[in-house]
This record gives structure tokens, C-alpha cells and sequence, in this order.
């Protein structure tokens, strides 16, 4: 046996493992098959080359010769079925003509016409393959020649990493199958008798079994730069080991003078062996300096993150981990972007916790991959990459939903990456496309080899992390727990509550709703924007969130409203700017209560680890809500009217004020009706008290029908009741008063008799600005309705004005009370005002000094003190955010503020002593050259009254510090006033006033302190 045979039988038992692991996997895809058909006549020729080669049946060499064409003949058409298995679809494979070059060269050797023969020759054994055998490989050169063009072509378009190198791969193989063993073996045996010697052919079959078969099948990615790097630096490593092993023989030879043959090989094998031990030891050298060749500018960074991976057992802060960890593979891989994905809670998916670059813009913020996402399905099941290429072609994922798939390629992701420890997917790598380029076999290796070695570290850091957010939470959870059973009341503590559970979840809405019957209670609620409900509002149950978390006792997110809504609230959530909710079942006993909602303006705000948060809260919290709803149920109770159903008269003076604050804050009026029955007491004396009872039920019934839902009725006293109307001025009271009024004399009757109810109304804060006055006034109404005959309703400011019927008594007392109100009003206005305190006291100062030096009749000069007094009462009607605005204000805004002139007229006029100081009032901000407003007056029509306070009012105002500016000295004001002369004041008056506001201004500075 010679040494070539030697080598056939090493690399033909080579195949073995090749063909066991071929076989073992499942389950089998047409490139196993086809691999799996290559393998065998390969191996066949393999075997019948080592018996041919070795020479041990030298009768039967001839049919060994036969059987090795043959079987060589089967391989390389196997071979080209299983490339041309990767052509682009759509490609012709031309299988005829490789299946009909196989059958033509069996048909040739059955009838012995090729190959020519076996000779042996100074003891060496030779192949005469024949010359004609060269027209039977030029087929297998033609599908050879296809197979690389088609190849070529294709790679140009190809972005699938995975495929791309496969492809290069099997460019290589071709390559050495067709080329090298086809034109070149048998090229060389018909021109050179010595090249039957060798067994070429073997080694070229042993190369593409390994390099591409291996490669292939088993699907790890084989890039041409990275054979030929590795290659060349086990090729130094060689060339160097055999130029030493071949010196130390000829030394040998020389030495000794020794024959070389196959003992005398094989007894160097140990010292070979030495060498290979030297040699490996060095490797390391060459390998860095190639390394640095071929990956140059990112060969530091692959090395910073081989020595990150290497300590990274000392890290365990998951962010300090996974950031550093996306920072060092960016770098590396030179890829745009990156991300890694953790488990959110059970069952929650895998949301992003870490992106690099950290940009607000990072499309990988977004992403999120549900627990039956495909992807995540693929990922835990298969522990293996996968690219975007894949989604498009594998039959796993088609289920993959088409918002997903757009997400995915608007975030350009290129591959998912598994990370695996203990055989859990723990984490996925996410990367975009490469900066330039596409991801190559080293991209690839590297990668998988930093998550491997990485897992164990990521899950370490993600648990740790998992179970300091698991104790903050908790931590949380007994604060807000602690904070809700501080008071039975909630509304008073809710605000605190929001506030500190927006530390843990996003909270722009906070609802507490609990189900009574068929409606909704509104017990809690806390907006950020203008919320459509308020607190204590009743809502139908039907058809809302709250309905179904307490029919299913389960949680219910709607991630997006403005792309889905699945109730009625949703419209008025998304008016609000809420686009994501989240709402969880309040549960007492095993049984829902109610529902604690949260909104949120950004979409997709709550996910599972959220709702399990929120889910141990409601547990927490139920009972103690459960005992507010309890304390307020009492609470109510205790401001019913058991009998009529309305709220009583201590919850009339808390809405009252409750009112006057808001009003006072916000602007606008509200309006009280207080009625009593006429003749009641007469009417029990007749009927008795159960029918006078019955008939107050009814009333009460009628009251509820007639006003609105934001109308609240009263039981006032025994047969009194009272009506509050927010935001309603007296004359839509009234027409509320003669709607109640008319269903009360047409639909209350006893035998036969209509029963009548009397109504005075009041307004605030025209009729009074605390509580006790406007219910002052609405009663001296209402008993003058009584006193006029009863069945009428009248208001306050009818009463005012002088009749010939009223007693007189009685008109000097309500006169008197009225100009009392209205000076109370002037105070308040001056108390709105905070930085034009006294303001009306400065502005009569200066009217009574400008009067004085004009020398009018002192009718004049009261006249004129009192409407300077009163010139700014309409303010009582502006918000305090408009008056005390210390920016500028808007056009809406500049329109309220001219209407108080003629809102201070209207209060003015129901009182009749005061008609004369009207002009004044409406007027003073009228302008000489008829640019003022409210009429829009010019020159010596607008009344002297209205011209001396527009002087005085001016000068008063700009001497007094604003939130805008300072005040203006004595000497700046009086040419502000020169200045507008004749075009803002009447220049006459302008004239006189100077010298006596000087003379004023200089008596105030001389005063002490």
C-alpha cells in the first residue's frame, strides 16, 4: 500500500461524520436530500479509489477503474443538482442534460469503450482515463460555467446576509468540483502520464464536502474573506511547519543516507508533532497582525468589546451592562442602530429597554414584540439568528400581522439576534443595516459568540434589576395605599394619590368609578386637560370599560383610542388628548365594585408589567374605597331630604360657596331661586300632613324634571325650596322660575284645587357676594311675590324701583340695603384687583380735587365722588386670571375687559339714587378723538363726568405699579397726559388737572413714612 492510497481512505472516512450529521437533522428540507445524494457517490468513490490505489486486488483493477469513473461521474451531477437547488426562482436548472451526461458515460463504460485502462510502472500504479473522455465533461463544464454566471448575477441584488454567503460558498465549491476536478484532472491525464499518479480528484471532492457542504447544510454562514484570512494565516503557520519538517529529513538523509518511503514518514510524524506544539504556540502572532489588515478601523473596537465581554462577570447593573454592551457592538459592527429587548412581566411581550444611539427619534423606542409574536416564537424555539429576509420567505411567519411588519421596516431592521441562557430567550439583539456594506460571515460569528457569552450576565442583571423595580414598587404601592386610607373622604387625598402614582405609571386621567345599579359614580377624578365629567357625575354603565372589567373581573387596555375605541367614553377621552387607557376592576369580597381608570396623551402608555403593578394597587385599595363609598353614601344622607329626595339646606350654603369661589376664580354669574308654596299651612290644616307630604314629593319630582343636570334643587325649610343655577344669568333664571312655576299650578291638584308656589330670584354677585346676602335677597323676593298675591316669581331688582303700591318703609329699607351691596361691591372689586389696591379711592381723590378747581356746584362734586367710587364695579364679573394676567393679553381677552364698563352700568341701574352716576360709569372710557369704547363717543359728546374720570383714571393707573411695569413718577404721568391731549383726554380738562396733581403729588411725598 503506497501513501496516495493512504490518503484516499483518510479523507474518504472523512465523510462519515459528514453523512451521520447530514441524516440526524429534522427535519430534512430538499438541500439535505440533494446534500445527502452528493455524499454518497462521493464517499463510493472514495472507497473504490483506496482499493484501486492500494493495489490489494490487482485482477479486479480494471472494474475498480470502472466504478471510480462512475461513481466520480454521479458525484459531480449530484453535486450540480444540489448548487442549482439555490438558483433565483424562476431559473431553469437543466437537469436533462446533467442527468444525461451520467447516463451516457455509464452507457460508454458498460460497453468498455472509456476509460482506458490501468498500468503500473517502476513499481507505481497509473490512470488511463482516455482522451475521448474530454467531450463528455464539456456538458459538466456548460452547467458549471451557468451555474457560476447565474450566481454572479444574482449576488448583485442580494441583501440577505445568510444567502449571500451560502452563495459565495457554492461559487467556491463549483469552482473546485468543475474546474479543478473536472478540466484540470482530466486535462492533465491525457497530456501528462504522471498526473494519473496522484489522487487530485479526491481532494477536490474533500474540499467542497467540507468547506461547502458543512457550511451549507448546517447553515453557518461562510464568507470568501473570511476563508482566505484564515487561511493565510494557517498557510504561514504551515509552510513554515513543513520547510522546517522537510529540511529536517533531507538533513536526515544526508546525515544517514536513509531511503524515503512511508516507514520513514510516518516515524517523523512525532517530530512533526513537536513542531505543530511550537508552531501553535506562536499562532497568535500572525493571526493579530492579519486581524489588523483586514478589519483596520474597526479592529479597536472589536477589541474593546472582546475585553468588555471578557470582565463582564464584574458588571451588574443591567444599564451599565446592556449600554455599554449596544455602544461597544455598534462600533463593531459598524450598524446604525441597535437595541435589546427584555420580557415585560408574565406574558407581556418584549419591549425595548436599551437603544443606541439614544435619540428621542430612535425608531426602536417604539417596537414592541408580543409573547405570541411569530418572531418571539422563532427566537425561543430555534436559538438562532434570523433576518428580515426570513419574514418575507418563511412559512412561520406568515401570521406576522401587516402593522408589524410595516413597524419592522420602517425601523429598517435587518436581524434578531437571540439571547439564550439556560436554554430561555432571555433578551433579543436587534440591529438595523450595516453603515455601508452588508453583514458578513464575521459580523455574523462575532455576534453570536458575544451573546453567547453574554447571557448568562444579561439574565444576572435583568433579575437583579427586575427585583429592585419589584421592591420600589411595592414601596409605592404602601404609599399610595397609606395615602387613600388616610381620609374617609377621597376627594380630599385624591389629588396626593395621582400624584404619587404618575412616579411609577403615566397619569394625564384618574378616575375612580363605582357601579350603582345601571349608572356610573364618579367618586374620584383627576385631569390634566378640561375633563367633559366632575367628580360626583353619574354616567350610564352601558357600553363602558368599567362595565366590562366588572363583568369579566379582569384588566382592559385600549393602547391606541385614536386608532381603535371600543366604548362611548372613548370620544370624550380623545377630546381630552387621552390616547391611551388603562382599566382595572376594583374588587371587595370576589366582588367588583367599580373601576380605576388611567389615561395617558401618549399611545401604548401601558403594558403588562404596568398592569400588574396596577392590578396589586387595586388590591390594596378596594376595601378602603369601598369604605369611602360607605362614609359618603352617609355623607349624602346627611344632606338628603328623606322625604322629597332633594339635598337639604346645609348643602344649599355649601354649594353656594362653593360657587362664589369658583365664579370668583373663573368669571361669570350664578343665579338662586328660593319658592315656597302658597298657602301650605292652610292646605295641611285641610288635609292633613300625609297629604301635605305627599304633595312636597311631588313638588321635589317636578323640580328635578325641570331644571338641568347641572341644576341642583333644594328643600330649603318646611315648604320652602331653592333652586341653583351655575353659570346663569337672571333672565334665564327666570325662565326657569316660570317653567317650574306653570307645572306646579298645572299639575298639583287636590280635588279639583291648583296648588301655586311663589319665586324670588337673586344673582351674584348683582344681589350680593357672600352667601348670607344672596339668600338675603332672593327671600325679600320671594315675599314679595307672596305679598303681590302669590303664584309669581319676581327678582330682587324689581323690587327696587319705586312703586306707588309698595309701603314706603319698605323701599327706604331696600334701598338702603342695595346701595349697601353695591358699595360692598366696590370693596370687592378694589380686593379682586391685586395690583390696583384702593384704585376707586385714588380715582375719587382726584375727581373731587379736579372738580374742585373747576369750581362745580357740589351736587356735581358728590355726583361725580360717587361714580368715581363706582367707575370700575362691572370687574366683579371678570376672572381674577384676566385681571391679574401679568402677560399680555388676548384679543378674547381685551373683549371681556371692555365689557365691564357696561356690566357696571347694568348693576348700577337697580339702584335709582345712583341713575344719575350712569354716564359717568359707561363713559369713562370713552376717548376725546372717538377711539374709545363702549359707543365709541367723540369731543364734548361724551359727558363731562365720563371725561373727568377718564383724565383721573388714567393718571391713577399709571402711578400705581402694574405686574407688567413700575409705577410712572408724578412727572412721567403728566406727559403721558400732555401727550395725549386732545386725542386720548379732553385737553381743556388735561390742563387744569396738571397744576392740581402736582400739588397733590408733592403733599403725599412730603408725608411721613
Amino acid at each position: 500500500m503506497n501513501v496516495y492510497a493512504l490518503f484516499t481512505l483518510i479523507v474518504t472516512i472523512a465523510y462519515i461524520p459528514l453523512l451521520v450529521m447530514t441524516i440526524g437533522i429534522r427535519p430534512w428540507q430538499k438541500q439535505h436530500r440533494l446534500f445527502i445524494l452528493f455524499l454518497v457517490p462521493a464517499m463510493i468513490f472514495g472507497f473504490a479509489n483506496f482499493f484501486l490505489r492500494g493495489d490489494f486486488f490487482p485482477q479486479y483493477n480494471p472494474i475498480l477503474l470502472n466504478v471510480t469513473f462512475v461513481a466520480f461521474t454521479w458525484a459531480a451531477v449530484q453535486f450540480y443538482c444540489f448548487v442549482s437547488s439555490f438558483f433565483a426562482p424562476g431559473e431553469k436548472r437543466w437537469l436533462p442534460i446533467a442527468y444525461a451526461t451520467l447516463a451516457a458515460v455509464i452507457a460508454l463504460v458498460f460497453i468498455g469503450y472509456i476509460p482506458g485502462g490501468v498500468s503500473v510502472s517502476g513499481g507505481k500504479l497509473y490512470l488511463d482515463y482516455g482522451m475521448e473522455i474530454i467531450f463528455l465533461i464539456i456538458p459538466l463544464l456548460v452547467l458549471a460555467g451557468r451555474s457560476l454566471y447565474l450566481f454572479q448575477r444574482r449576488l448583485r441584488v442580494l441583501d440577505n446576509p445568510v444567502l449571500y454567503n451560502q452563495i459565495v460558498a457554492l461559487i467556491i465549491g463549483t469552482s473546485i468540483m468543475f474546474i479543478a476536478s473536472a478540466s484540470i484532472i482530466f486535462a492533465l491525464v491525457a497530456i501528462l502520464p504522471w498526473a494519473g499518479e496522484f489522487p487530485i480528484a479526491n481532494l477536490g471532492t474533500v474540499i467542497v464536502a467540507f468547506v461547502l457542504g458543512y457550511a451549507t447544510i448546517r447553515q453557518q454562514l461562510v464568507d470568501i474573506r473570511f476563508v482566505v484570512r484564515r487561511a493565510l494565516s494557517w498557510l504561514i503557520l504551515v509552510v513554515a511547519g513543513v520547510s522546517f519538517y522537510v529540511l529536517l529529513f533531507l538533513l536526515l538523509h544526508l546525515w544517514l543516507g536513509f531511503e524515503l518511503h512511508l516507514i520513514t514518514l510516518t516515524a517523523g510524524l512525532g517530530v512533526a508533532a513537536l513542531v505543530g506544539v511550537i508552531l501553535y504556540s506562536i499562532r497568535g502572532i500572525p493571526q493579530e497582525r492579519i486581524d489588523q489588515f483586514f478589519y483596520r478601523k474597526t479592529y479597536d473596537d472589536r477589541q474593546k468589546l472582546l475585553d468588555f465581554v471578557g470582565r463582564i462577570h464584574n458588571v451588574f447593573s443591567l444599564r451599565e451592562l446592556s449600554g455599554e454592551l449596544l455602544q461597544l457592538i455598534v462600533g463593531a459592527i459598524k450598524c446604525r442602530r441597535a437595541c435589546l429587548l427584555f420580557p415585560e412581566g408574565e406574558g407581556g411581550g418584549f419591549i425595548p429597554r436599551f437603544v443606541e444611539p439614544q435619540e428621542e427619534d430612535n425608531p426602536f423606542s417604539a417596537l414592541k414584540l408580543r409573547h405570541d409574536n411569530p418572531i418571539v416564537r422563532y427566537l425561543s424555539k430555534k436559538h438562532r439568528l434570523l433576518t428580515i429576509q426570513n419574514l418575507d420567505i418563511m412559512p412561520e411567519f406568515y401570521s406576522l400581522w401587516e402593522q408589524e411588519r410595516k413597524e419592522i421596516k420602517a425601523a429598517e431592521i435587518e436581524l434578531f439576534m437571540p439571547v439564550i441562557s439556560r436554554g430561555k430567550l432571555v433578551s433579543i439583539l436587534m440591529l438595523s443595516k450595516k453603515q455601508s456594506g452588508r453583514y458578513l460571515l464575521d459580523d455574523i460569528s462575532l455576534l453570536e459568540d458575544i451573546t453567547s457569552r453574554v447571557a448568562v450576565s444579561i439574565e444576572r442583571g435583568y433579575l437583579h434589576e427586575e427585583v429592585r423595580q419589584r421592591q420600589e414598587e411595592l414601596s409605592v404601592i404602601g404609599q399610595l395605599a397609606a395615602i387613600l386610607t388616610s381620609s374617609l373622604d377621597i376627594r380630599e387625598i385624591y389629588d396626593s394619590f395621582v400624584k404619587e402614582l404618575g412616579k411609577v405609571v403615566d397619569v394625564d386621567l384618574a378616575t375612580i368609578a363605582l357601579v350603582e345599579e345601571d349608572e356610573l359614580n364618579l367618586l374620584a377624578l383627576s385631569s390634566e386637560g378640561n375633563s367633559a365629567w366632575q367628580t360626583g357625575d353619574k354616567l350610564p354603565l352601558k357600553g363602558t370599560a368599567t362595565e366590562w372589567v366588572v363583568d369579566h373581573k379582569a384588566p382592559l387596555i385600549e393602547p391606541n383610542l385614536t386608532e381603535e375605541s371600543r366604548f362611548w367614553t372613548g370620544k370624550n377621552h380623545l377630546k381630552q388628548g387621552v390616547q391611551s387607557m388603562v382599566f382595572l376592576p376594583l374588587l371587595v369580597n370576589d366582588k367588583a365594585i367599580g373601576s380605576l381608570s388611567l389615561g395617558s396623551r401618549h399611545p401604548n402608555a401601558y403594558g403588562q408589567s404596568q398592569v400588574q403593578l396596577l392590578s396589586q394597587l387595586t388590591s390594596r385599595i378596594a376595601m378602603p374605597i369601598e369604605n369611602a363609598r360607605l362614609y359618603a353614601e352617609a355623607e349624602q344622607r346627611a344632606r338628603i331630604d328623606q322625604l322629597t329626595g332633594l339635598w337639604n339646606r346645609r348643602h344649599l350654603e355649601e354649594r353656594i360657596q362653593v360657587e362664589i369661589g369658583r365664579h370668583s376664580r373663573y368669571g361669570g354669574t350664578f343665579s338662586l331661586i328660593i319658592l315656597d308654596l302658597d298657602f301650605f299651612k292652610a292646605f295641611n290644616d285641610s288635609y292633613g300632613h300625609l297629604a301635605g307630604d305627599k304633595l312636597l314629593k311631588q313638588l321635589g319630582a317636578i323640580m328635578k324634571d325641570a331644571i338641568r343636570a347641572t341644576d341642583e334643587a333644594f328643600r330649603y325649610g318646611g315648604d320652602e325650596f331653592a333652586i341653583l343655577l351655575p353659570q346663569t344669568p337672571l333672565r334665564d333664571a327666570y325662565e326657569v322660575a316660570e317653567r317650574v312655576r306653570d307645572r306646579v299650578a298645572s299639575e298639583i291638584k287636590v280635588e279639583d284645587v291648583s296648588v301655586t308656589a311663589s319665586f324670588g330670584l337673586a344673582s351674584w354677585p348683582v344681589d350680593g357676594v357672600r352667601i348670607n346676602e344672596v339668600i338675603a335677597a332672593a327671600d325679600i323676593a320671594l315675599y314679595y311675590a307672596k305679598q303681590s298675591g302669590g303664584n309669581q316669581s319676581h327678582a330682587i331688582s324689581e323690587i327696587l324701583i319705586p312703586s306707588p303700591k309698595q309701603p314706603a318703609k319698605l323701599e327706604v329699607e331696600q334701598d338702603r340695603s342695595a346701595f349697601n351691596l353695591i358699595c360692598a361691591l366696590a370693596a370687592a372689586v378694589d380686593a379682586k384687583d391685586h395690583y390696583a389696591y384702593k384704585h376707586s379711592q385714588k380715582v375719587r381723590e382726584y375727581a373731587v380735587a379736579l372738580a374742585k378747581s373747576m369750581e362745580l356746584a357740589p351736587a356735581d362734586i358728590a355726583r361725580l365722588s360717587t361714580a368715581a367710587l363706582l367707575h370700575d364695579i362691572g370687574k366683579i364679573g371678570i376672572s381674577d386670571e384676566i385681571l391679574n394676567k401679568a402677560g399680555k393679553l388676548t384679543d378674547e381677552e381685551w373683549e371681556v375687559i371692555r365689557s365691564h364698563p357696561q356690566l357696571g352700568a347694568d348693576i348700577v341701574s337697580n339702584v335709582p339714587e345712583l341713575a344719575s352716576c350712569l354716564a359717568g360709569i359707561l363713559y369713562h372710557h370713552e376717548q376725546y378723538d372717538g377711539s374709545g369704547y363702549p359707543a365709541g363717543l367723540k369731543g364734548e359728546a361724551i359727558p363731562l363726568d365720563a371725561r373727568i374720570l377718564g383724565v383721573v383714571d388714567a393718571f391713577a393707573a399709571m402711578t400705581s405699579a402694574r405686574p407688567y411695569r413700575a409705577a410712572f413718577s408724578c412727572e412721567e404721568a403728566v406727559e403721558e397726559l400732555r401727550r395725549g391731549a386732545g386725542k386720548q383726554f379732553d385737553p381743556n380738562l388735561v390742563k387744569v388737572f396738571i397744576p392740581t396733581a402736582q400739588t397733590m403729588a408733592l403733599v403725599t411725598a412730603q408725608e411721613p413714612g
